[in-house]
């Protein structure tokens, strides 16, 4: 499991602020996403390039020339020259939190938010429709509901959005029962 570094998410929080807000007043917010999304991908599916990138022997006039060379004529100016910044300033190691963040504002300035909706077994069209549904009305925003599938829940839902929780599941449930159980609660012994 990658540890999270307080000063990474920082740093990508910025750049990833600064990169939207550009972006936005340029009227090209969502070309300039689906450009640095399509960077990402590349350079973390290809392990040559992504080693090239972040080889300190490698200098950044190289690095830049190399990613001109495979990106200038597939994105928008203000993606390219986003990516020659966190060449220059070494960050180029924060881009995929970057494009996380960079989401995550959009989807703020859209009135979007994006649950997780986890369930013991696959819910069918008509479910999600209703969890949407509730989850639209209860917030006030557009929903984009990601759906992941964990039998260990038994059955019910946990919905999570951003940092908060809703565990409406079996197993905890269960675990509950279990600690009042186990709390040594002395029923009909008074």
């Amino acid at each position: 499991m990658k540890t999270i570094d307080i000063k990474h998410i920082k740093a990508a929080k910025k750049y990833a602020g600064a990169l939207f807000q550009s972006a936005l007043e340029s009227g090209k917010s969502e070309k300039v996403y689906d450009d640095i999304v399509f960077i990402n991908e590349t350079i973390e599916t290809n392990e040559q390039l992504k080693n090239a990138l972040i080889n300190p022997v490698v200098t950044n006039n190289d690095k830049k020339d190399i990613v001109q060379k495979l990106f200038s004529i597939h994105v928008d100016k203000i993606a390219l020259d986003f990516i020659f910044l966190l060449i220059e300033n070494g960050r180029l190691d924060c881009l995929n939190e970057i494009v996380n963040r960079y989401n995550q504002a959009s989807n703020k300035k859209n009135n979007i938010i994006t649950p997780i909706i986890i369930s013991a077994v696959e819910l069918n069209a008509e479910q999600k429709e209703r969890i949407n549904s509730k989850l639209k009305l209860k917030t006030g925003k557009n929903v984009l509901s990601e759906y992941i599938i964990d039998s260990d829940i038994i059955g019910g839902i946990i919905i999570k959005i951003d940092d908060k929780t809703i565990d409406c599941s079996i197993k905890t449930k269960f675990d509950n029962m279990k600690k009042q159980l186990t709390k040594g609660t002395n029923y009909g012994n008074n």
